[in-house]
């Protein structure tokens, strides 16, 4: 097991050989700049990745965020991630992003389209929607058929326009309130969608970590810190100085199991997962996006506002805050009999899946919905049967969620009801 960083745990999985080989040669085109943390040095203008190299000899790569004499910052997967001065050796700027873009695509063939599929996904983790987008218009002009191409070019074109429609506040224009009257008359704003906070889809994702496959995750010292002091006297915290110490370099799975096994949940909000959830994968790529966002929430179901207790939110369908949000609408929905729609214990009865069958074959057959001046019935079955793909992976995705079933501790309010969540039966959890 590797050993983790005293005071920023990040676990990093094996990623492609070939995008490292990429990013060291890309470095080499323009020499780097090697500096001691303190003192704070001006930072070129636009963000700049740095490598940080630990005096242990371990090596963090992120976005530069600030250095100062007591800490450097650095933007890992989107997260700021704070390592202490004196625990670095060196800091490490690398060349502006553009520039080691173009010397790496001057290695690729332009026909190789599996090394700028990886390209890609390299300009899509720095935020370069509009190169990434050009690249991927390239892939599909040599392969119209790429379906990885296509896939990556619907993600990168919503995460561009998420970020253009992004506020200096940080939240999106779609989940403000638009003003919907003419010019010069008293703007109406539109019912705001609630969506779960960057706070509350960790948490989520941290009760939902499989610890056989953990995701990747960043725990601080300062979080094992508390959870040595808060749980002083637990048989399972080391009492000796070398007991503790190895706490600190332990693996985040590791430590988040003894923050399980110790019933630590005023902590789990501490813990930074940064991948998803094997669970959530599931749901986002299997139900959600392959049948939830376009069959359920669309405007004539659940995605409008006169669908009643049951609505679901349609904009920006790959993004954390949709999946996260209606997944959590999903799971604590009550029909009018008090069934819940996910069944945890018989997934393949679950009236959120049966109620996709058609209705000869269902458990729960879905009402009809009128078209136009009450014509026709709009509805359409989703699967053709239980041994439909789609329904078998459904049914995966819910034994894959964690059992019994927690509390997530989140207080939300889905527009259509006015009803706190229902409390679980389960027995006590052990998360």
């Amino acid at each position: 097991m590797r050993n983790a960083p005293p005071r920023s745990v990040f676990v990093v999985r094996p990623f492609v050989a070939l995008l490292c080989l990429l990013t060291v040669s890309a470095a080499a085109v323009q020499p780097a700049e090697p500096t001691q943390p303190p003192p704070p040095r001006p930072q070129a203008a636009g963000p700049r990745e740095a490598v940080v190299s630990l005096q242990d000899g371990q090596r963090y790569t992120g976005i530069l965020v600030s250095q100062t004499p007591e800490k450097v910052v650095l933007k890992i997967a989107g997260i700021d991630t704070s390592i202490p001065a004196r625990q670095i050796s060196s800091v490490t700027l690398l060349p502006a992003t553009l520039d080691r873009y173009r010397a790496m695509r001057a290695t690729i063939e332009d026909d190789d389209a599996d090394r700028l599929l990886m390209l890609v996904e390299w300009l899509r983790a720095r935020s370069e929607w509009d190169t990434a987008l050009l690249e991927l218009d390239h892939i599909l002009k040599i392969q119209p058929d790429n379906g990885e191409a296509m896939r990556l070019k619907l993600l990168v074109t919503s995460q561009r326009e998420l970020a253009l429609r992004s506020a200096p506040d940080g939240k999106p224009e779609a989940e403000k309130p638009e003003a919907t009257s003419a010019p010069g008359q008293p703007a109406e704003n539109k019912p705001v969608f609630p969506l779960l906070s960057t706070g509350e889809i960790n948490l989520i994702k941290v009760y939902e970590v499989d610890l056989k496959d953990p995701p990747r995750m960043v725990i601080g010292r300062d979080t094992v810190d508390r959870l040595i002091q808060e749980h002083a006297g637990d048989p399972l915290i080391p009492t000796t100085p070398a007991g503790r110490e190895a706490l600190y370099r332990q693996s985040p799975a590791a430590t988040l199991n003894l923050m399980f096994r110790t019933q630590a949940r005023n902590l789990y909000g501490e813990v930074t997962v940064v991948d998803q959830p094997r669970a959530m994968k599931i749901f986002r790529d299997e139900v959600h996006r392959a049948w939830i966002i376009n069959t359920c929430s669309t405007s004539r179901c659940h995605g409008g506002t006169e669908a009643g207790r049951l609505q679901l939110y349609n904009q920006r369908p790959n993004t954390d805050p949709t999946v996260y949000t209606n997944f959590l609408i999903l799971d604590r929905y009550r029909l009018a009999d008090g069934k819940p729609l996910i069944d945890y214990e018989e997934p393949a009865k679950s009236p959120l899946l049966q109620l996709a069958l058609p209705r000869e074959h269902s458990l729960n057959p879905h009402p009809a919905i009128p078209g136009e001046e009450s014509r026709a019935d709009l509805w359409r079955p989703f699967f053709r049967s239980t041994d439909d793909r789609a329904f078998v992976r459904a049914v995966e995705w819910i034994k894959s969620m964690y059992r019994p079933r927690p509390e997530y501790g989140i207080s939300y309010t889905p527009p259509g009801s006015s009803t706190a969540p229902p409390k679980s039966n389960e027995p006590p959890v052990v998360r």
